[in-house]
């Protein structure tokens, strides 16, 4: 589902920087936000109207009884899914 959404966002022309880690924001005279972020090993910089930080989630599926719904799960606590899910 994340990734459907993120292929929305992106067709309208929402920028995605992945597997980056930021250092800095500061906000530019122009009030954008000045983003400075470390990517593959080199130090980057752009400026973004709005930017919005990402990160790993993980599950709370642990004592809910799910087989009693017929579903499993992986060993890290989230759903089995197929590709259609």
């Amino acid at each position: 589902m994340a990734n459907k959404i993120a292929d929305h966002m992106a067709t309208y022309h929402t920028k995605f920087i992945r597997n980056c880690t930021p250092s800095k924001l500061e906000k530019s005279d122009s009030g954008k936000i000045k983003v400075t972020f470390n990517q593959d090993g080199e130090e980057k910089t752009d400026e973004f109207d709005t930017v919005l930080f990402a990160m790993g989630r993980y599950a709370l599926t642990e004592g809910i009884d799910i087989a009693k719904a017929g579903l499993t799960t992986e060993k890290n606590g989230k759903f089995k899914v197929n590709e259609f899910e």
